[in-house]
Formats: structure tokens, sequence, C-alpha cells
């Protein structure tokens, strides 16, 4: 027989970056125990309620879908997320919990499937910072004595995000999957316009359709615009996103006048929604990556149309702005006294923070945090008991970090954060896809726009905001695992300069010289 060849029933070696297949016992044996441990879950709700099967059912499909269809589902999940508040409105409290529930799931099913295919996880850039940021929480809840039914929960909101970008960097994403993400894109940004249009026309019918209020501000004739959100600002923290995704687009894979139509019209409508931080971020985010990406001739031509859209956006801008910055810096304003607030408790539970559910979350917003008590909240506007009283109790960001968990924690936060952003500047490998490419620079432009946000909103938590950033970051992360798995070879391949050299660049298995004298001798 000569080298290299092999007979029927030897099975070559695998080629390089493709890892051998593993048996399907394991994989078989995995379904098997979860059939027997549902079907037990089955038969023992059915002793407790008639309610209770139709739940677990409903879990037995969301698991089967999980395992079977892994990207559908985290498709399913991102919608989930998106929606999270309708769904809320239309479920009560099982769909308060529908996106922290999905995420959950997809986290176990997504890193169960890869352990039985593969054997191995995806690493998530600045995991350790967030494991450290979660510890930091966890202990302090636990020096301050917080009810474990307070401080679990709110630990795992605080890091919904990052447990969802594990998930996703589970997966192995492809190009087409890239292709699929901007033809969703497309269609969102038509549907959302839509919605935009009919809240413009007729503002007070579709606010009372939408959210059972008036709308809630007008600049002249035009109402702040809440789309198909309950509020403006979730509708324009929403644009601000596909804003940023098509401008990217334009810049980094293809320019069109389709592409400049849907930015318009994204961008506009958050700027209709009336929500200066918003518009701030916006406005910030796109002209950085316009710079950055722009050529010198579009540069010139932004220059040239910036007095005329000036004297356009100017006069309304400066109104909001005021207003906002009288609202936020005055000694009476709900968020400046709550910033304070964090700063108080941070540094009287020094170094590690109140402990989570205590502070500036929306489970201490919700069991309304006995420190509020001791910090004179319940008399502040905003900042009261019961969702009336208390509707800014959550409404910032960074001091629920620094006030649960300490400046430790929140200095872990920082840096994982910091680490994720790293990550996206970073190519995946050095023949990288234009749309990886798209999706990383879009990720840093998500990243840019909620950090401007995190000053007056909780956008890391929230919907329908914080699943963007993440999610761009988990699915990066798993491109550059494939490149890394396709750079290395498989056991049993010999280097390139072992190899038999094929026509058109590809290398042949060859089995190596045999030891000892040739037979010739």
């Amino acid at each position: 027989m000569t080298a290299g060849t092999a007979t029927p029933t030897e099975t070559p070696p695998p080629g390089p970056g493709r890892p051998a297949r593993r048996p399907r016992r394991g994989s078989e044996l995995a379904w098997a125990a979860l059939g027997a441990l549902l079907t037990a879950a089955l038969t023992g709700s059915s002793l407790l309620g008639p309610e209770v099967p139709v739940a677990v059912l409903g879990g037995l499909v969301l698991v089967l879908v999980a395992a079977s269809r892994p990207k559908a589902f985290a498709l399913l999940t991102m919608v989930a997320i998106i929606l999270s508040t309708p769904l809320q409105n239309t479920l009560g409290a099982a769909g308060s919990y529908a996106d922290e529930g999905l995420v959950a799931l997809a986290a176990v099913a997504f890193s169960t499937r890869r352990l039985v295919t593969e054997g191995r996880l995806v690493w998530l850039p600045g995991s350790g910072w967030f494991l450290g940021y979660l510890a930091a929480g966890l202990l302090s809840a636990a020096l301050a004595e917080v009810p474990a039914g307070t401080a679990v929960p709110a630990a795992y909101i605080a890091v919904k995000g990052v447990v969802f970008a594990f998930a996703l960097a589970q997966l192995r994403w492809t190009r087409e999957d890239l292709v699929s993400l901007v033809r969703a894109g497309i269609t969102v940004v038509v549907v959302v316009a839509l919605s935009g249009a009919v809240n413009l026309v007729a503002p007070g019918p579709w606010a009372q359709l939408t959210t059972g209020n008036p709308p809630i501000s007008f600049l002249g004739p035009v109402p702040a615009l809440n789309g198909i959100f309950q509020h403006p600002a979730a509708f324009s923290r929403f644009c601000g996103v596909l804003a940023v995704g098509g401008l990217v687009y334009g810049l980094v894979v293809r320019r069109s006048l389709g592409n400049t139509v849907l930015v318009l019209l994204s961008g506009g409508l958050a700027f209709l929604t009336l929500q200066v931080k918003s518009i701030v971020g916006l406005l910030a985010t796109l002209g950085i990556v316009g710079v950055r990406f722009l050529r010198p001739a579009g540069v010139a031509a932004l220059v040239c149309t910036l007095p005329l859209a000036a004297i356009v956006a100017v006069p309304p801008l400066v109104s909001l702005i005021g207003g906002d910055l009288d609202l936020y810096l005055t000694q009476d304003s709900a968020r400046s006294l709550l910033t304070q607030g964090g700063v108080t408790v941070a540094a009287q539970y020094f170094p590690f923070g109140a402990g989570f559910g205590r502070y500036g979350s929306a489970t201490a917003a919700t069991d309304y945090s006995p420190l509020y008590y001791a910090l004179g909240f319940p008399g502040r506007y905003g900042l009261g008991p019961g969702p009336d009283g208390g509707q800014f109790l959550n409404d910032t960001q960074w001091p629920a970090v620094f006030g649960e968990a300490g400046w430790i924690g929140a200095a872990f936060f920082a840096a994982g954060l910091v680490c994720l952003a790293v990550s996206l500047c970073r190519r995946t490998r050095a023949d990288e896809d234009v749309l990886v490419r798209w999706l990383r620079v879009t990720g840093l432009g998500w990243m840019v726009l909620l950090l401007v946000e995190t000053t007056a909103a909780p956008v890391f938590v929230s919907t329908p905001s914080f699943p963007f950033v993440f999610a761009a970051a988990g699915v990066v992360a798993s491109f550059r695992r494939t490149a890394r798995d396709e750079q290395v070879p498989a056991v049993g391949v010999l280097p390139v300069e072992d190899a038999e050299q094929r026509p058109g660049g590809r290398h042949r298995w060859t089995a190596p010289e045999p030891a000892g004298p040739s037979p010739e001798h």
C-alpha cells in the first residue's frame, strides 16, 4: 500500500483545524437523562395544580428549541428582551421574568451543548473581572445580612447581560448568520419607522393605545414619540442602536441609497423622542464613527453641512438640554440625590458596598430598601415608596454599581467593560470578513452610546438596550475562537514542510518513514 492512502476500513486523520469526531454516546446519554428528568418533572408537577404542567410543558418546548435550534432560540431571546415591557403588560408576572428566564436557559443549554459536542467552553473577555464584581456584591450582601432571596436574584439581574454574551459565545456563528442579522435589522427599521409615522400623525390615540396616557411632552407641535414602546426613552435608545448599526454598515461594508435612508429614518426617530441623553449619545457616537471611517471628502462634506444643521437643530437642542441640566443638576434633582446617596452608601459600607438588592437597582426599588429611609428618600419627589412615588429610584446605572458592590466592585465592573471594548477593537483574524468587522465596530459604537446613557438610565440591565453590546461581544468571541481553532493543526497532521504538497496549495497527510534500515539494505 502506498503511503498516504487508506483502506476502506481506515479513518484518515482530520484536516487542519477540524477536531476529531467524538463518539455520540455522550450526547445520547445526555438526551436520555434530560428526557427522564423532564418526564419526572411533568409527573410531579401534575400533583401541584392544573396550570403547573402547562408551564413545565412550555419549559420543555423551550429546552428542546434551545438544544436543537440554538441560533433560533438566541433570536427568540433577543426579541423577548427587546419586547420585555409589552410582554409584561400582556402576560403579567410571567412576562416580567421572561427575558431573565430565557437568558438563563440559553446559558445552560448552549454551554451544555458546547461541552457535549466539543468538550470545552469559550471564554468571554472580561469574565474574570465580572466574576470579581459579582463576588464583591455577594460578599457585601452577606456582610450586610441581606436576605438571600433578595441578593441572589438582584445579583443575576446585575450580570444578565454578561451571561447572555457568554451564552452566545458558545455557538459557532458564520457569515451567513450575520447576513441574516442585517436583513432582520432592515425589517425592524421599516417596522419601527411605520410605528413612528403613526405616532407622529396621531399622537393622542397612539399614546392611549400603547401607554394608556397622553404623550409625556411636546416640542411645539411635535410630540415625544414612544413608537412600539411605553416610554420615549426606550424608543430613543432602540432607534439609536439601529442608526449606529446602519451608519457603520455604510462606512465599513457598502454604501447605498437604501442604507442612507434607513440611517436617516432611525436617527430621525431617535431625535423625535425628545430625549436629551439619547440625542447627545447618538451625536457623540455618530461623530466618533464618522471621523474614524469617513474619507477626507466625506469629512469635508460633513463640515460644510454643519452650519446649516446647526441653524436648524441648535435652538430646540438648547431648549431641551437646558431643561435637563436644570433638572439633573439642581439640589432637589432625584437623579443627583440618588448619585450622592450612592457615594454615601459606598463610603459607609467601604470597601464592598451595601450588597445586591439594597441600592439603586430595580430590586431595591421594588422592595424599597431600608437604606432609603435612612437617606431621607421617602420625602423626595420620585424617590418615595411604591411604583407611583419611586419612578426615579433606578433611573441611573453607576450608583447601583458602586452602591451595591462598593468601589472595588465598581472597578471590577469597569475593567470588564474595558476588556469587552478591547476585544471589539481587535481583529478576529488576519483575513477577517467585512461583516465580522462591521459587527465589531458596531459593538464599539453601541458601547459609546450606552456609556453616555448610563448617566440617566440603567442601560446595562434594562430593556431594550442592554443585550446589544453584550451580544456583539459574545458573537465576536465565538468568531475569534473559531479562527484560533482553524490555525491549530489537529493531532496526526504533520507540519507543512513535512507533508506532501498537493496542487492548489493543499497538503495531503503522509505516514512517517519507518525507523531502521530501508528494505534495499
